[in-house]
């Protein structure tokens, strides 16, 4: 079912020398050539035959005279051909993990941050979760960058939780968690167990962070 759509990037690759030189095309003929190998020993199931007959449309019609001209058609429909390998393999759960970290990530910076950086940081942030969880949902790329721009925000909140920790116990630790129990009238065995729960959840987000900013960068051709 694939043989359809590699003959299409063979034609593609006769075509693209008509309009792109040196290493644009260069770039280009390399793209279509490993799309061309991936898709050669792909197996399309029933379920998936409208993502691949949609592929091919898009790909016939992109090898007409004059289309591949516009370079903002032929990146997208490659960027297609990349996203839909991930439906083809059955390999669009990673973007469930991606979620998942994402969500983490999100829940612990509103946590934290107020402690560090007031109520303000946190509210700037709200349009950008919202715009990029719901882009990221429907695979967006401009979802994806939009998202991960609370991911260096979140290592920066808790590298400077842990430094803040890290000056704590050079100082005198009991010392800094009395005096934080005497300023919020709570006692001393409740702040040193909120203080422990807070260190677990600045740790966690810092992992989580980092592996959404990891996953995303890894699987980024999942997003159009």
């Amino acid at each position: 079912m694939g043989k359809e759509l590699t003959e299409v990037f063979t034609q593609l690759q006769g075509n693209l020398v008509k309009y792109y030189k040196d290493k644009k095309l260069e770039k280009y003929l390399t793209h279509v050539s490993q799309l061309n190998q991936k898709y050669s020993n792909l197996a399309i199931e029933e379920r998936f035959q409208p993502i691949y007959d949609s592929l091919c449309k898009r790909g016939v019609e992109l090898t007409k005279p004059g289309n591949l001209s516009d370079e903002g058609k032929l990146k997208y429909f490659l960027r297609y051909c990349e996203a839909a390998i991930y439906d083809f393999t059955d390999n669009a759960k990673t973007l469930v993990w991606i979620l998942r970290t994402y969500m983490m990530t999100t829940m612990f910076f509103y946590i934290i941050t107020p402690q560090y950086f007031g109520y303000i940081l946190p509210l700037i942030m709200v349009v950008p979760v919202f715009i990029g969880m719901k882009g990221m949902k429907k695979r967006s790329l401009n979802g994806l960058i939009t998202a991960c721009s609370i991911v260096p925000l979140a290592i920066m909140v808790a590298v400077v939780h842990f430094k803040s920790i890290y000056i704590a116990m050079g100082t005198g630790y009991d010392q800094y968690l009395g005096e934080l129990a005497t300023h919020y009238n709570f006692s001393f065995a409740f702040t040193q167990g909120l203080m422990t729960t807070m260190n677990i959840i600045a740790a966690v987000m810092l992992v989580s962070s980092v592996a959404t900013a990891y996953l995303g960068l890894r699987h980024n051709k999942m997003f159009l």
